[in-house]
Order: structure tokens, then sequence, then C-alpha cells
């Protein structure tokens, strides 16, 4: 039984040592996470022209509403321009990454009716 006693020691402490820590975030950090928002706008034959990062986006609605996502690593500014080809009222959603509402504007517009806007998004 002596004999075993340290024996057994040996073995739980070289066991021990040899176990490692999960650092499998530590090779995450030279990456950008992206963060995905959401623009909706609820209208009846609209055309919507949005810009994120530098990046130009077309998209025209019919009828009902349009979820559009936009992915973002930081802060930034979103434009907006939303052209209405009938008299209607236009609601247009702004949501950021973490759920937080930036906008939300329901107003009347008429046929023809250009409107440009930007929201601020940022990431803290």
């Amino acid at each position: 039984m002596r004999v075993l006693s340290p024996l057994l020691l040996i073995v739980m402490v070289a066991f021990l040592s040899s176990c490692k820590k999960d650092n499998s975030l530590d090779s995450l950090d030279h990456v950008i996470l992206k963060r995905e928002g959401l623009l909706r706008v609820e209208c009846s034959n609209c055309e919507v022209r949005y810009q994120v990062n530098s990046k130009d986006y077309k998209v025209g609605i019919d009828q009902g509403s349009n979820d559009m996502a936009f992915y973002y690593s930081g802060d930034f500014a979103l434009v907006t321009e939303v052209l209405s080809k009938e008299e209607q009222k236009i609601r247009v959603l702004v949501v950021d990454a973490f759920g937080r509402v930036v906008s939300n504007e329901l107003n009347k517009w008429s046929a023809g009716e250009r409107r440009k806007k930007t929201f601020e998004i940022n990431i803290k």
C-alpha cells in the first residue's frame, strides 16, 4: 500500500498537468464579427434605395412590407431613400443588431414623393 500511494499521487499529478485549457476563442481575436440589422419598409408600390458602407442596394415593393437585412461591423450611417409611387401611408422601421429600434416612422406620403433619411447605427 505504501508503494501504491506515491505512485497514485504521481499519476494524478501527471494527468492534471497534461490537461490543456480550452482556448478555442483565442484564434478568433483577429476575426471581425459582422452584425445584422433590419430595415423594414411597409408600403404599396414604392421603391427603396439604401446604402450600407458605400454599397448601394435597390428594392421594389409591390404590396405589404419588405425586410432588408444589412450587415455591419462598426458604427456607420444607414442612408435610405424611399420613393412612393402613389398616395399612401409608409412605415420605415430600422432595428440594429441588438434589437434596439433606431427609427419607427409612419407618415402620409403623396404620389411621386421621395424622402431621403440617414440613421446613425452604433454598436454600443
